[in-house]
């Protein structure tokens, strides 16, 4: 806006707040973050007029403010490919923007597949006298059959300014080119309380809190055109370590 407009509004302004004895609020434009990628765009798409996110600049290593998936060069795709590679994807996206800077050395390293990236990946783990909700599935991170570690959960810290470390979102979509349902599942909290705390189970029962949070079971929604014996994709943000994906068979 040029000086004589802003001169113009303001002397306006002060105009009316004379004229009514009140105050006149100028209207502020409030810019939203955010958006998605999952649903019917593997990649998503970005609307006309506006700028793709940039994902080396969207808040992912504290967790403050993340709603959705960030845009990288690596497209997320919806069906698994004959020569999916979980590690090797997660990686390759992981080092264009999915997973946080200070995370990437950990990942790069010797012991990074089995001991960092492999504790992101989902699995279903077997469980007995447990029951899952219809219409959902369980879920825990870091298979130990493959010689993954097991993905610890932990509360928030106030006194040091640690928003937590568990999954925060988790979005589940059938495995197939075309269009297809997306569920998400969110999780404000670990463990919880009250309703919150109906989303996660401990594998064997037990305090959910033991051994590090490790026996946490995520409950999460299906979508409605999934069976039992479908392959789904499940793309995930972890709160400290950032997005994840990979697919699984029911």
């Amino acid at each position: 806006m040029a000086h004589s407009e802003q001169d113009n509004r303001r002397d306006f302004l002060k105009k009316m707040a004379a004229a009514t004895g009140g105050v006149v609020l100028a209207p502020m434009v409030v810019a939203c973050a955010g958006g998605s990628q999952g649903g019917k765009a593997a990649g998503g798409t970005t609307p006309a007029g506006q700028k793709p996110k940039d994902a080396s600049k969207a808040p992912r290593a504290d967790g403050l403010g993340y709603t959705g998936p960030v845009k990288t060069s690596v497209t997320v795709p919806t069906e698994r490919p004959a020569d999916w590679n979980a590690v090797d994807f997660n990686k390759r996206r992981g080092n264009a923007g999915a997973i946080p800077k200070s995370y990437l050395g950990a990942i790069n390293g010797p012991d990074g597949d089995k001991k960092h990236l492999g504790k992101h990946l989902p699995y279903i783990p077997a469980l007995e006298g447990a029951t899952v909700p219809a219409g959902h599935m369980a879920i825990m991170w870091g298979d130990p059959s493959k010689g993954y570690a097991q993905h610890p959960n932990a509360v928030k810290d106030p006194s040091r300014k640690y928003v937590g470390h568990w999954y925060n979102w988790i979005r589940v979509r059938k495995a197939v080119a075309g269009e297809a349902e997306e569920a998400q599942s969110t999780f404000a909290d670990w463990p919880g309380t009250g309703e919150e705390a109906k989303k996660y189970i401990a594998k064997g029962g037990g305090d959910i809190k033991a051994n590090s949070g490790k026996s946490t079971v995520y409950l999460v929604a299906l979508p409605r055109d999934v069976k039992k014996g479908d392959t789904v994709r499940v793309w995930a943000h972890c709160l400290t370590h950032g997005e994840f994906v990979d697919f699984i068979t029911i």
